[in-house]
C-alpha cells in the first residue's frame, strides 16, 4: 500500500502494539489533509452561499485563526504532560466531525461563527500533535519525515482537484456537496486517529520518559513555555516563519473566489491548487539533503524569497501560463519554509517541550499573525481586489529578512530550557 512506502521497518514499537507506524501516521496524514483539501479552497464557497460578505468571511475566518493562540497550546501543555499523542487525538478527531456536524443547524451569521471557532480550533490543534508524533518517532523507526508527510500532500491534492471536479458537476454553488465532503473526511480521520502508534519510550532520546520530574505539573509547563517564548531565537524563528506562511492568507481565503470572478471554472481552479501541492510534494521528496545541508533557517529565507515574486506577479492576474508557473512556488513559499520550521523545532526545543514548541510556533504563526493577516485581507480583498497579493508580497519579505538574521544568530542547538527556572518557581 502507499503509505508504507514511507521506508519504515515494521517493528512492535516499545509498549505501543503498534506495527508499521510510518504507515499508520501517513494514513492519519491522508485522512486529516481530505479534510483540508475541501475545507480550505471551498469553504468560503459555503460561506458565500449563506450570505456572507468578503468581510464576514475575512473576519470568521480571522476569529477562529485566533482562537488557536488559546486552543493550541492549552491543549498541547496537557499532551506533553501525558507524555501522549494517540489519545488526544482520537478526542480532536471525534470533536471536529461533531463540530462539523453543527453546521448543518447553523442558520445567522451568529451561529456561523460559534460553530466554526470550534471546529477549526480542533482542527488545527492536530497539527502540531500529529508532527511532534511523526518528528519523535522519525528517528527511532528510520523513516524521512519529509516522506511521510508528502501523503498528506497527495490527499490534499486529489481532494482539491476531485472536490472541483466534482462541484463542476453539480447545479448551483454546491454548496451542500462541500459540507458532505467535509463530513465524509472528519469522519475517516476519527478511523485514522485510532490506529495511530503511541508514544515510543527512548529515555536520552526524546527526554519525554522524564517529563513528571521536569515537569511536576502543568503550571511548571507553562513557566518553561514562557521561557522559550521571550527567547530571542525562537521570536526571529516565529516571525520568519509566521510573515511567510502568513502571505498565503488572501491565497487561502479568496483565491477560489478571486479566480472564479476572472472567468476560471472549477475544475480548473482544483487544477491551480493542485499545482502548488504537487510541487510541494516533490520537494518533500528531495528535501533531505538539501535541508541537512543549508539548514533550517536558510530553508524558510528561500520560502521567503519566493513568496516575494509569486504574490508580486500573481497579484496581476497574469496569463494562465504564468498563473501555473506562480503556483509551482508553492514548493517553496508552503514547503521549504514548512520544512525549515518543523527541523528547526525537532533541533531546538527543550526535552519534554516538544508539543508545546509546536504548538506555540502554530498559535503565534497560524493563529495570531494569519488571522490578524487574513482579517486584513478581507478588507483589502474587498476593496482592491487582487492587488491585495501585493501586500503579502511585503509581509514575505520581512519573513526572509527575519531567516537571514536567524540564520547567523543561530548555532543549530537546543534553545535554553527553562525546567529549572519553572522548579525555582514550583519551590517558592
Amino acid at each position: 500500500m502507499a503509505p508504507a512506502m514511507s521506508g519504515a521497518p515494521h517493528n512492535r514499537a516499545n509498549g505501543t502494539g503498534a506495527r508499521f507506524p510510518a504507515a499508520r501516521i501517513s494514513l492519519f496524514y491522508i485522512c486529516i489533509f481530505l479534510v483540508m483539501g475541501v475545507h480550505l479552497p471551498y469553504w468560503p464557497v459555503w460561506f458565500a452561499a449563506r450570505g456572507l460578505s468578503a468581510d464576514d468571511i475575512g473576519l470568521i475566518l480571522a476569529l477562529s485563526l485566533g482562537l488557536r493562540v488559546v486552543a493550541g497550546p492549552v491543549i498541547a501543555v496537557s499532551a506533553d504532560r501525558l507524555g501522549r499523542r494517540r489519545g488526544p487525538l482520537v478526542a480532536l478527531a471525534s470533536g471536529c466531525l461533531a463540530g462539523f456536524a453543527l453546521y448543518g443547524l447553523t442558520d445567522s451569521f451568529w451561529s456561523i461563527l460559534f460553530v466554526t471557532l470550534i471546529a477549526n480550533a480542533l482542527l488545527s490543534a492536530m497539527m502540531p500533535l500529529i508532527d511532534t508524533l511523526a518528528l519523535q518517532r522519525a528517528p527511532l523507526d528510520g523513516f524521512d519525515y519529509g516522506r511521510v508527510r508528502l501523503w498528506g500532500s497527495i490527499s490534499f491534492i486529489a481532494a482539491s482537484m476531485g472536490g472541483g471536479w466534482f462541484l463542476a458537476q453539480v447545479t448551483g454553488t454546491g454548496a451542500e456537496q462541500i459540507w458532505g465532503m467535509v463530513l465524509v473526511a472528519a469522519a475517516l480521520t476519527v478511523g485514522a486517529a485510532c490506529l495511530l502508534p503511541g508514544e515510543r519510550r527512548s529515555p536520552g532520546i526524546d527526554g519525554q520518559t522524564d517529563v513528571s520530574r521536569r515537569f511536576p505539573s502543568s503550571r511548571h509547563v507553562w513557566l518553561a513555555a514562557l521561557g522559550l517564548c521571550r527567547h530571542r531565537q525562537f521570536l526571529l524563528f516565529v516571525l520568519a516563519a509566521a510573515a511567510i506562511q502568513g502571505g498565503h492568507a488572501v491565497y487561502y481565503a479568496f483565491g477560489t473566489l478571486h479566480w472564479r470572478q476572472a472567468g476560471l471554472d472549477d475544475s480548473l481552479i482544483g487544477i491551480l491548487w493542485a499545482i502548488g501541492v504537487v510541487a510541494e510534494i516533490l520537494l518533500f521528496l528531495v528535501a533531505a539533503p538539501f535541508v541537512a545541508r543549508l539548514g533550517p533557517a536558510w530553508c524558510i529565507a528561500i520560502g521567503g524569497v519566493a513568496g516575494i515574486l509569486r504574490w508580486s506577479v500573481t497579484a496581476f492576474t497574469p496569463a494562465l501560463p504564468v498563473l501555473m508557473l506562480m503556483q509551482c512556488l508553492h514548493a517553496f513559499t508552503f514547503g521549504a519554509t514548512h520544512l525549515g520550521a518543523m527541523h528547526f523545532l525537532s533541533r531546538a526545543a527543550p526535552p519534554g517541550l516538544a508539543a508545546t514548541a509546536q504548538s506555540i510556533y502554530a498559535a503565534l504563526s497560524a493563529g495570531l499573525v494569519i488571522g490578524a493577516v487574513t482579517y486584513l485581507s478581507g478588507v483589502a480583498y474587498q476593496a482592491w481586489g487582487g492587488f491585495a497579493y501585493l501586500g503579502m508580497a511585503l509581509l514575505c519579505a520581512a519573513g526572509a529578512l527575519a531567516a537571514i538574521r536567524l540564520a547567523r544568530v543561530w548555532d543549530g542547538d537546543v534553545l535554553a530550557a527553562q525546567p529549572q527556572s519553572a522548579e525555582a518557581a514550583g519551590n517558592s
